[in-house]
This record gives C-alpha cells, structure tokens and sequence, in this order.
C-alpha cells in the first residue's frame, strides 16, 4: 500500500467519522433548539425525519458518486436543516400575535395511559394563569336563589357577587416548570416565520 492509498483511506475515514457523529450532533443541536423557539409537533417530526430520508437517499440513489462525497452529502443534510431554522427566525420581522399572563399557580397532575404496548405514565406540567388585561378586572354576578312559597307564589332572592376571572390552565415543559412558578409574568409570542414555519417564545419575567 503507497502513500497515496494511506491517504485516501485516512480520508475516507474522517469523512466517515464525521458523517456518523452528524445525527447525534443534530440531536443535540435540535433539542437546544426547540429549547429555546417552540414550534407544533408536527413541524418538531418532520425536521427530525427530514435528514434521515434525505441521507437515505443519498446513500441508495448515488452510487456513481464517491464514498467520499457521498459522506459530505449525508452530513451536509443534517447541518441544513438548522441553518434553515436560524434564517427563519433571525430573519422574520413580522408583527407577533402577542399574549401575556399572569401566573397564579402550578401543578403536575399524573395521568395513567394504555396502549399496545402497556401501562404507563405522563406528568403534564402546568401553569394556571390569568390574561394580563383581565388581571385588575372583577366582574359582578346575578345569582338568583329560589325562597320559600308563600300564597302559591314563588320568591326569588338575588344575589349580586363580585368574582375574579378564572385562571386558564396552560402546558409546559419541565424544566420551565420547576424554574417558574406563582407570581411570575409569562410572555408568549408568536411569529409567522420567513418561510411560513410559525414559532413561539416565551418571555418569562419573574417577579421583583
């Protein structure tokens, strides 16, 4: 074996090496990610997938083409799909859909679930919140009580009682949860996104 081949092979393998430690970098940069920017379920699966079929293809449609190039291909799909991610973000400079709360309280109720493959369970963590707007406002209620006959003739006493508005409950992950809690602020944006792929960040404010 010549130097020539020494090399070519040394070559191939860090391409290789590269191309293999490529989904567990993703991994972990998708997970900080979407740490960061919230975006729906579906959108989370799909740039999951997304690399794995594009190197799938890579791998079995180019045969004429290299080891080699085929590794940077397979890798360069992955490296893609965040660079897409930044662009969409860094770059939408459109108006969000804005809403802010008030978080009144939290909880992490256990749920129990079936399914084909057993019994399990799912702590849903959550925030109960009130709308900013309506944190200062108390509404006023009409309740009216029926009282005793007197003559065939029913009598009605009403009540008039001053409520507070009704928390709303909303889901979070774990580690916000742990980290904020009642009394704190809670700012959630919504942006429409470059290329049409809508994301939300939070802006949580704690308390002074």
């Amino acid at each position: 074996m010549n130097d020539f081949d020494r090399k070519n092979i040394d070559l191939y393998l860090r391409y290789k090496l590269l191309f293999l430690t490529t989904p567990v970098l993703y991994a972990l940069i998708l997970w900080k990610f979407f740490e960061w920017y919230h975006f729906s379920l579906i959108t989370q699966l799909i740039l999951f997938l997304l690399p794995v079929i594009v190197s799938f293809f890579i791998k079995t449609k180019s045969k004429d083409i290299s080891g080699n190039t085929q590794n940077i291909l397979q890798t360069m799909s992955y490296y893609c799909i965040p660079f897409f991610l930044a662009v969409n973000i860094s770059f939408d400079f459109s108006k969000p859909s804005s809403k802010e709360y008030f978080i009144t309280d939290k909880a992490s109720p256990i749920e129990e679930k079936w399914d084909s493959e057993g019994y399990y369970k799912i702590t849903n963590y959550q925030f109960k919140v009130i709308p900013k707007e309506k944190m200062n406002t108390i509404e006023v209620k009409k309740y009216n009580i029926p009282a005793k006959y007197k003559n065939n003739y029913e009598y009605l006493n009403s009540y008039y009682l001053k409520e507070s508005p009704k928390p709303l409950t909303i889901y979070v992950n774990r580690k916000t949860y742990h980290k904020f809690g009642k009394g704190n602020y809670l700012d959630i944006e919504t942006y429409s996104g470059l290329f049409g792929i809508e994301w939300t960040y939070y802006h949580w404010k704690l308390k002074h």
